[in-house]
């Protein structure tokens, strides 16, 4: 309890400066002192609230057969699917997204099947609307044939498309690590998102394949127009090779050297055989494009 002492004068009582709960002595000076009161923050700093990302919760116990087990492989967001894009575009950006550590770099599947399958459907709108475009502007009017478009069409490209981009990576695994065992081992997955990727470089041939029967008749001109999809067609493919093989050729080349333990003659070898055989199956896989989607006219 306060003590009140008595002023001078008929004034009130005022309280004690020995108030309990106000005033404690000082052990050394026996002189009173005044406890702070804990200070309040600041009004010009107010208090951030934390902003926590959202996870998604990772069930260790899922397995191959259960959905949750591929969750993962397509956590993805916009800004790092155009990120890896960009790169795609460059034939020249050997990035090789392989280091776990870095966010844009962790191995996902979305962009494969997303970018693959708007391919697959980019590429039969321009096979069919193309021959019923040059049908319709360069065909005589007095012959009643009609361009017949086929449904096969699209299920040999999902077969062509989502075929090579599948086999090609699994094969690339399974020799480098069966085989030749590198020190480093390629993660498939990885190796299927960079084929995946790049094949954005065949979308312009879906928009020029549309240019070239615009001013050339299939009929007229059927020579000149095989020419003409040829070069396209091998160009196309060339650019996406080029990329694959620049964005596969770093880390295959050091798992070369550390088999071989520095020996550059016998890692050579084994580094052209590898990037040749991806080269060759390329190849093949870009004239089976032209075959299937726009035919071979003599």
């Amino acid at each position: 309890m306060a003590s009140y002492n008595k002023l001078p004068g008929n004034g009130p009582e005022q309280p004690s400066l020995l108030d309990d709960n106000l005033i404690q002595p000082d052990e050394m000076t026996s002189q009173p002192y005044i406890i702070p009161e804990p200070a309040a923050p600041a009004a010009s700093e107010p208090l951030r609230p934390k902003v926590v990302q959202p996870q998604i919760p990772v069930n260790t116990n899922s397995h191959m057969f259960q959905i949750n087990f591929y969750r993962a492989y397509f956590n993805l967001d916009s800004d790092t699917f155009f990120r890896k894009i960009q790169r795609a575009l460059n034939p020249l950006n050997s990035s090789f997204s392989a280091t776990a550590d870095d966010d844009e770099n962790v191995t996902e599947l979305y962009g494969f099947f997303w970018i693959t399958g708007t391919l697959i459907f980019l590429m039969f709108v321009s096979s069919t609307g193309s021959n019923i475009l040059s049908q319709w502007l360069h065909s005589d009017a007095e012959d009643g044939e009609k361009y017949e478009y086929s449904f096969e069409l699209l299920t040999k490209s999902i077969s062509l498309f989502y075929g090579y981009n599948l086999v090609v990576p699994v094969l690339l695994f399974l020799i480098t690590s069966f085989v030749f065992k590198f020190p480093q081992k390629i993660s498939l997955t990885t190796v299927i998102s960079i084929y995946g990727y790049t094949n954005i470089l065949w979308f312009p041939i879906t928009i020029v394949n549309f240019l070239i029967v615009i001013f050339i008749s299939n009929q007229k001109h059927h020579l000149m127009l095989n020419i003409l999809e040829w070069i396209i067609v091998l160009v196309s493919g060339a650019v996406t090779g080029l990329s694959n093989l620049t964005k596969l050729s770093p880390i295959i080349h050091k798992n070369c050297l550390l088999l071989n333990d520095g020996n550059a003659s016998v890692a050579n070898k084994q580094y052209l055989t590898l990037i040749g055989g991806l080269a060759l199956a390329h190849l093949l896989f870009t004239i089976l494009v032209k075959v299937s989607f726009f035919g071979i006219k003599v």
